[in-house]
């Protein structure tokens, strides 16, 4: 899967946000402090990930029935 600038920036966010929050787990900080930052950082790689509309296969194949007839 090649990833556009734009995913490479937020999964490289979600990355040092991930280890932020790592660092602040082995510096015995609370729960409170390190879950937001670790939760947001998993979720910025996660959404990296997502196809784009755009690139949807079930939208190229209805455009291609529509240029055919």
């Amino acid at each position: 899967m090649k990833l556009r600038n734009d995913q490479w920036i937020v999964l490289g966010m979600g990355i040092v946000g991930v280890l932020i929050a790592l660092y602040l787990k082995a510096t015995d900080s609370e729960f409170d402090k390190f879950f937001p930052i670790f939760y947001a950082g998993i979720s910025m790689i996660w959404i990296a990930f997502i196809n784009d509309r755009r690139s949807c296969k079930a939208k190229k194949e209805k455009n291609q029935l529509k240029n055919k007839l």
